[in-house]
């Protein structure tokens, strides 16, 4: 195999590793994604008017939909307690909170670099 060769299965191989980086921003950045997570975080668990209220101008419809995927995605859990009328409460699962401290570090580095732009180029 040649040099050239080598060199595009790396970064064919690169590539194909970050797919599942992309795949994972794409559906977390979807609209209302981060601030359930983040209201989750203040405080669970948290019932669907309680997270309504948290965030300033979600719509019903946004948050059930957010809800919804974060669930399916494994990110939240919904627990219904039988009840009249049932009660439905969400909270973080273990790998929502792993994503909330990766979050928690993201938010680090985003304010650091806020506070200390780069230099611009000569």
């Amino acid at each position: 195999m040649t040099t050239s060769a080598q060199l595009d299965q790396e970064v064919a191989e690169k590539c194909e590793a970050y797919k599942a980086i992309h795949a994972a921003w794409n559906e977390l950045t979807k609209a209302w994604s981060l601030p359930v997570i983040h209201s989750l975080g203040i405080r669970e668990p948290a019932r669907f008017n309680e997270l309504k209220r948290r965030i300033d101008g979600i719509s019903s419809t946004s948050l059930a939909d957010r809800l919804t995927e974060l669930e399916r995605l494994g990110i939240i859990q919904r627990k219904v307690y039988p009840a009249s009328p049932p009660r439905v409460e969400y909270s973080l699962t273990d790998k929502g909170k792993d994503l909330l401290n990766v979050l928690h570090q993201f938010a680090d580095w985003a304010k650091r670099w806020e506070r200390n732009p780069p230099a611009p180029a000569p």
